[in-house]
């Protein structure tokens, strides 16, 4: 074996074999081949600077091939702040993204509730975590200060964003790979605007014949606001109600009842950080807030309400003659539990008691509440 040969071997010797190992515990880390790939694409796309003349919301739409689910790619970076290419995936995120286009208030609760998807975004050394820099070096990334380079995260619903396993890592790659053919696309052919018609989008094709995954189709495809998936009644857990029931409560007053993400992290070093999740309660006349009930990313909405009722009931020993909630998917998750227990549930705009203890409450896990800017 030559000298040549033996470097080589000893370099390959000490390429770390995956990425993020700490961080995705459990999950499927980042390979090394799949984060080359990432790597050469995010500088490819930082080269090509897309956000000069693509917009936050000139989507480019794309499908992903495993999962059927259509990818709906959006360049960050015409206002000179964030420089990213955000990848929002099914129909949940797409209605989200409308919402924020829209200009309608919103809060990092309803964000990082919402969202589903991977992204690439071109952050200074500042900005690296550990994880990152060792992925960027293995690849002969050279720090320089002021210098841009790509970090890879995945969105997940209920919680922050976090790095990208394998699977997500493809998905990355594979939209990368679209947007740039887009991007050549688009220098080719001049000023053509793809989205003057309302919510309709270019859609990339990967064509069949190709093998390099550099060239696609692009068709027009109209993709308007998904509608809102119908909530169910949730099934009703007897143990939850079984210490209700038989005690004979009297019936008087009305309480309040939300549920809500917040901005606020939970979760160890390495560990992937959930949004703090709550159901809350108030009496609706002199309101006192009753026994909050947290909750995972992955429990059931209609769930964390029933059991922060009952628990308002048993504690304070009463049934109320009215439950007033924000939103009609609430009352429809809560008809079963008003059913049996013996309530009426009513939709309202306002809800002053529990809206005092939820501001006080975000305020003190130092979250913004409701923002409208992006």
């Amino acid at each position: 074996m030559s000298n040549s040969e033996s470097d080589g071997a000893v370099a390959r010797a000490k390429e770390p074999r995956r990425f993020f190992d700490k961080q995705l515990a459990g999950e499927q880390p980042l390979s090394f081949e799949t984060a080359g790939q990432l790597f050469r694409l995010g500088m490819k796309l930082l080269a090509v600077q897309p956000w000069e003349f693509l917009e936050d919301q000139d989507l480019i739409l794309m499908q992903d091939g495993e999962s059927g689910e259509i990818c709906y790619c959006s360049t960050m970076g015409a206002l000179g702040e964030v420089f990213s290419l955000q990848v929002y995936t099914g129909a949940e995120s797409y209605r989200f993204f409308r919402r924020i286009a829209a200009g309608k208030p919103t809060s990092a609760g309803d964000f990082f509730s919402s969202m589903r998807g991977v992204s690439v975004e071109f952050v200074t050394a500042r900005e690296q975590t550990p994880p990152d820099r060792e992925l960027l070096e293995a690849f002969g990334h050279l720090k320089k200060r002021g210098k841009r380079a790509p970090i890879f995260r995945a969105l997940r619903p209920g919680y922050h964003p976090w790095y990208v396993t394998e699977g997500e890592a493809k998905i990355l790659v594979y939209c990368l790979q679209g947007i740039l053919a887009f991007c050549r696309h688009a220098a080719e052919m001049g000023d053509i605007d793809y989205w003057e018609k309302e919510d309709v989008f270019p859609f990339l094709v990967p064509k069949a014949e190709d093998k390099t995954h550099e060239h696609f189709e692009i068709r027009l495809v109209k993709a308007p606001e998904p509608p809102v998936a119908a909530p169910r009644a949730e099934e009703l857990d007897e143990s939850l109600i079984s210490g209700i029931l038989p005690e004979n409560l009297p019936k008087r007053g009305a309480l309040e009842a939300d549920h809500f993400f917040t901005g606020a992290k939970i979760g160890e070093q390495n560990e992937r950080k959930a949004c703090l999740r709550i159901a809350m309660v108030s009496d609706g006349d002199s309101g006192f807030a009753f026994q909050p009930e947290l909750g995972k990313p992955e429990d059931s909405t209609g769930q964390l309400l029933a059991r922060a009722l009952l628990g308002a009931m048993r504690d304070g020993r009463f049934v109320p003659s009215e439950v007033r909630v924000r939103h009609k998917e609430f009352k429809i998750l809560l008809s079963e539990l008003s059913e049996r227990i013996g309530f009426g549930v009513r939709v309202t705009k306002s809800l002053p008691a529990l809206d005092h203890l939820k501001d006080h409450f975000l305020a003190m896990v130092g979250d913004p509440g409701e923002i409208s800017d992006w």
